[in-house]
């Protein structure tokens, strides 16, 4: 485990595995790096491959306050920390939104993007928006009960995905009440749709079909506020394409970034 200390003295964990291009995953709200073990172990195989844990999340320190423009802040530090001059970022979710606000603010140190299932919408949690969908239904059941019917708003393949999780920590159940609450605020407290109007790097936008939490129709809104930006359908996914369709999905990044190297030549 490596931690890297922020100017503010926030420990943040952060891994660093292959050679080459580096690229930054990005993991969503109230998950960690570990989201992204599996598909970094094949992305390293060409290129310099980092995650890490937000702060608030995984193994990182968990501040009471959180400023969503932090986060950006502690990718450029640790950018800093490992002479990284710029990189391609790959995003889940909300995710997505830490990686735009990077490239507003840090343009220069940004070469693509890819946005995994983004959303435009803060205005509630995309956990929070699919239960108050279903709340009539669901409210009175147990956890286990919940899950089980979600899953089928959320996978396409259940059984594939139901394995994957097995392997990701479950670190937001370790949360106190209070920083739990501090990282929810840092996400609502930021305008996603204003930020994809100011993110002026190639784009590519992939969303799974099978997603309730975060619609393919919202990611396609996300698409079309980037100036530049390409949009990727995977029929065969939802919250989870780089596991559900593990190998499109790494022809498809794959694809879309030999075609800014050619296009720089």
């Amino acid at each position: 485990m490596k931690l890297f200390r922020t100017s503010d003295g926030t420990a943040l964990y952060y891994r660093s595995m292959g050679q080459g291009d580096p690229v930054i995953m990005i993991h969503t709200i109230h998950m960690n790096h570990t989201v992204f073990e599996e598909i970094a172990k094949r992305i390293s195989r060409k290129y310099q491959v980092i995650l890490i844990d937000l702060r608030g999340h995984g193994f990182s320190d968990k501040p009471l306050r959180i400023d969503f423009k932090q986060f950006a802040q502690d990718i450029k530090e640790l950018m800093e920390f490992l002479y990284l001059k710029s990189s391609l970022l790959i995003a889940n979710e909300l995710g997505s939104a830490v990686a735009m606000d990077f490239t507003v603010r840090y343009p220069e140190k940004v070469t693509e993007l890819v946005l995994i299932n983004p959303t435009a919408s803060n205005e509630m949690l995309p956990k929070e928006r699919l239960f108050l969908k279903y709340a009539e239904k669901v409210r009175t059941w147990d956890n286990s009960e919940q899950e089980k019917f979600f899953e089928k708003h959320l996978y396409y393949s259940k059984n594939k995905v139901r394995k994957f999780l097995k392997s990701v920590d479950n670190s937001a159940e370790l949360l106190t009440e209070y920083e739990h609450r501090a990282v929810d605020q840092a996400f609502q407290n930021v305008d996603i749709k204003e930020l994809t109007t100011e993110v002026h790097k190639r784009t590519l936008v992939i969303a799974g079909d099978a997603n309730e939490r975060v619609t393919p129709m919202e990611a396609k809104d996300v698409a079309d506020l980037i100036p530049v930006s390409e949009f990727c359908l995977f029929k065969k996914s939802g919250v989870y394409p780089f596991v559900e369709e593990k190998e499109r999905f790494l022809k498809t990044v794959k694809a879309f970034v030999e075609k800014s190297s050619k296009a720089s030549v």
